[in-house]
């Protein structure tokens, strides 16, 4: 049920609109009562949300998601219940599933496939604790094999002595690019308008307003939600500790391998873990998580280096030796990172109709629909005591 100060600062909105019918254009218009700026899988999801408010929203994005040139490319991320992040995931990594789901009715468009997940490694590794601190109590399906039941059942994954295994069958894949046309399909069908390779130049807020520049004029709204990814830390004028990293991952056809094939994690002695997800069509991506290069945004490298591919390769042929030798496909995307893994969803200290969505630190795809939510609660003054562990205020 919505609040009164949801229904009250919804009726001042509409009030706004009076008069506007007919002009809602996006050539015509020019004031909204939310502006979505960055459309990757956080903004797409905050627009659909947004949209379904009964708002009138715009969405830019300086590129035409999906693209190639922030984090949401590829044909898998893994979505999955084991936090060893905090357990205070678990309850929005479950509401998080449900809009999965509901996006796939709305659409028709699925983006969620249960593919399974095996954590292997030391009993004392933060891989193992963290999962079955996250499942204690909260009924999420799991096992846990000793290395022989393990070396049975994933005869293609090396499970190597003395480690535990965790197997949590619910894990799943999300299809990356086809969420954010979903969400956004969605929220065209909601009555948002959405303006590709239209970036933001520049933003004030003036007085309740925010007032946005763009190279084909400007705009005005109510509420400006900004999920700029790896672009963050130039435009969003907050003092946030954000660090802007370059990964690689390799596509592996592994269509003579006997499956069925899983999510994997296991440990790595050059990132957090060595990861890989089956996508469709009998490919596998392996990756390391975190790790890798630092810098600007625009000054990371988009090419995957020998020392960087031999890297990999390596870890290939120790723990999936039956997969081929070599990939059929290197490429880069990044990650925009908090010192503490936890994301930054609040609203902007010295801007109030701002809403600020950042931090995703390689791990924010799964969430994208729960996030999409809160961020258009937060952007019509729905209150999120949920939202407490991703203040920026934690790094004052």
């Amino acid at each position: 049920m919505e609040s009164m100060k949801q229904r009250t600062v919804l009726e001042i909105w509409s009030s706004r609109n009076a008069g506007m019918e007919g002009t809602d254009s996006v050539n015509a218009r020019k004031h909204y009562n939310a502006i979505v700026v960055g459309l990757g899988a956080w903004g797409s999801a905050a627009l659909a949300h947004a949209a379904g408010r009964g708002l009138t929203v715009l969405g830019l994005d300086q590129f035409t998601p999906p693209h190639t040139r922030g984090s949401h490319h590829g044909n898998g991320r893994v979505i999955r219940m084991a936090s060893p992040e905090g357990a205070f995931y678990t309850p929005i990594m479950r509401r998080a599933y449900e809009l999965w789901h509901q996006l796939e009715a709305d659409t028709g468009i699925q983006v969620l496939t249960t593919v399974g997940g095996v954590y292997a490694a030391p009993s004392d590794d933060e891989m193992i604790w963290g999962a079955l601190d996250s499942y204690r109590g909260n009924d999420i399906a799991h096992e846990v094999l000793d290395v022989t039941a393990a070396r049975t059942r994933f005869p293609w994954l090396h499970v190597k002595d003395g480690e535990t295994v965790v197997h949590e069958p619910g894990t799943g894949r999300l299809h990356p690019e086809r969420a954010i046309v979903a969400h956004q399909q969605l929220a065209r069908s909601r009555g948002a308008d959405i303006r590709s390779s239209l970036g933001m130049l520049d933003w004030k807020q003036i007085d309740d307003r925010v007032e946005i520049t763009t190279s084909e004029g400007v705009y005005t709204t109510d509420r400006l939600i900004m999920t700029l990814g790896s672009w963050a830390p130039h435009q969003l004028r907050l003092d946030l500790p954000l660090v802007v990293e370059r990964q690689y991952f390799g596509v592996y056809d592994v269509r003579d391998v006997p499956g069925p094939l899983t999510m994997i994690s296991l440990p790595s002695a050059d990132a957090e873990a060595f990861y890989g997800l089956p996508e469709e069509g009998r490919t596998f991506k392996v990756a390391l998580h975190h790790g890798g290069i630092t810098g600007a945004t625009e000054e990371l490298p988009t090419v995957v280096t020998d020392e960087e591919k031999q890297t990999l390769r390596g870890y290939v042929a120790d723990r999936l030796p039956q997969f081929p030798s070599e990939p059929l496909q290197w490429t880069t995307c990044k990650y925009t990172n908090t010192p503490d893994r936890h994301f930054v969803l609040t609203r902007h200290p010295d801007a109030p109709s701002v809403i600020v969505g950042a931090g995703c630190s390689g791990r924010g795809f799964k969430f994208a629909s729960f996030i999409g939510e809160a961020l258009a609660d937060l952007a019509t003054n729905i209150e999120r005591p949920d939202l407490e562990h991703f203040s920026p205020q934690r790094f004052a």
